[in-house]
């Protein structure tokens, strides 16, 4: 094993929680945002955005929003820093676990709480695709679940897809079976099933519970003859699943696994997902044109599925108007994450820099926040606040003296912690409450 190499990633934001105004996170600036105390019930939405790039870095933001709109928001950088050695083009998140996948083969884990890099896993043999952690036991389509991270799986590639047991990141199973890169997985609702599409132009079904393949379909019809699927969702119940080409969506029924309904695009697609907003399903389309169109699941597109495939593959593509759509990138969308807290927000990043979050309700449906990174930007995720605790976090600045370093002595921007044990014990897999200790072989190399 490697000698162990603590990293911990320094915090450079102002404290919110008790200041009684919001100071700007920009370099010598002395602007403050005073806040108060609100007449309604209506209170400050705050949450975290994680970002990677083209660049290699990974950032994190805190965005403290106004849910009337009456005051500006405001961004605190959390953390910026370079992750990989090659640019990240996926991640996910999953209760205190952040996990990155990159061009470098390497996936990297971090512990939110602790804000530290517990390792990294090296299995896989080419750029890390997709990651995806799994939500299972939620059978009620219309409950929004955080996902449980009991199980994370990589594609890559490689062709192969592994299944990592979080809780010693030990692999359970490697699914093999495609021939080419893996371009998207997802995990059914159920958490039992997951499918992927690949460059060898095929959707493959596996079972999760015994890690082995459950089916395979040939992407079929004329009219995108070599296409192969390079995104696919589940629907919010898992009775439908869809899967993105290049400028095509094809829809398919689960019970039947047949085409039941094909729809062009004019533009090319460059992310797809299912979002539940205000009690309604949805397809949510990001565009290389730098567009997000939003189409009514249930009306538009099952609601005049045809049974029969053969009709389906012999008749043109449907092409349907989106029911709103989000304008605000200039480039290329490559990523959308959803948090609802108290109002429907969408964040998406571009290949233009930006991450922009809409708010979705009804009413408004506009951009209401922007951040420009002046990076090429691939893949989000978000997270409520608290996943950090109060007592792990690093001190934090309590007026703008301490942030620019003004006091006696000046201030370091974080108090860097040690704490080697507690990695070590996690990292080897011992549990201090069981009386068994067996040793566990750790799959996790240490840096």
């Amino acid at each position: 094993m490697a000698k162990d190499k603590k990293v911990t990633i320094e915090d450079s934001s102002p404290e919110t929680t008790t200041s009684t105004t919001i100071k700007s996170s920009l370099k010598g600036s002395t602007t403050t945002t005073p806040i108060t105390k609100p007449t309604t019930t209506t209170t400050t939405i705050q949450f975290r955005i994680f970002v990677g790039s083209y660049e290699h870095n990974l950032l994190c933001v805190s965005l403290i929003l106004d849910p009337t709109g009456t005051k500006e928001p405001v961004f605190q950088p959390i953390f910026h820093f370079q992750a990989h050695a090659l640019s990240i083009k996926s991640i996910d998140l999953a209760k205190r676990y952040l996990v990155t996948g990159s061009n470098d083969e390497h996936i990297r884990i971090y512990d939110l709480q602790k804000r530290k890099e517990l390792g990294h896993l090296l299995s896989h043999n080419g750029t890390i695709t997709t990651l995806k952690f799994s939500s299972e036991g939620h059978d009620d389509p219309t409950e929004v679940v955080d996902k449980s991270g009991k199980w994370l799986l990589s594609g890559s590639e490689d062709g192969k897809i592994i299944i990592w047991r979080t809780k010693d990141w030990e692999t359970f199973g490697i699914l093999k079976g495609h021939t080419a890169r893996v371009n998207d997985l997802a995990i059914h609702p159920s958490g039992k099933v997951a499918i992927s599409v690949s460059q060898d132009q095929t959707i493959r079904l596996w079972n999760l519970m015994t890690a082995k393949k459950a089916a395979v379909l040939k992407i079929k019809g004329r009219d995108h003859l070599g296409q192969s699927g390079e995104f696919v969702r589940w629907s919010l119940a898992g009775d439908y699943f869809v899967v993105g080409l290049l400028n095509q969506l094809l829809v398919y029924k689960t019970s039947s696994a047949k085409i039941v309904k094909k729809i062009k695009f004019s533009t090319t697609l460059m992310c797809i997902d299912i979002l539940l907003v205000a009690g309604k399903e949805w397809l949510v389309t990001g565009l290389g044109n730098g567009a997000i169109d939003f189409y009514d699941f249930q009306e538009q597109i099952v609601s005049t599925v045809e049974e029969d495939e053969s009709k389906v593959l012999d008749s043109k593509p449907e092409q349907l108007k989106p029911v709103f759509e989000l304008r605000g990138h200039t480039n290329r969308i490559k990523g959308i994450s959803f948090y609802n807290e108290e109002l429907p927000l969408l964040v998406s990043v571009s290949s233009d820099g930006k991450i922009v979050v809409w708010n979705l309700s009804e009413q408004v449906r506009d951009q209401v926040a922007i951040y420009d990174t002046g990076e090429r930007l691939n893949c989000v995720v978000t997270s409520p606040e608290s996943i950090e605790k109060m007592d792990t976090m690093k001190r934090r600045f309590t007026s703008l003296e301490d942030m620019h370093g003004e006091e006696e002595g000046g201030v370091s921007e974080s108090e860097y912690e040690t704490d080697g044990e507690e990695i070590q014990r996690i990292m080897k897999g011992k549990k201090a409450k069981k009386k068994k200790s067996k040793k566990t072989k750790v799959s996790v190399t240490l840096e």
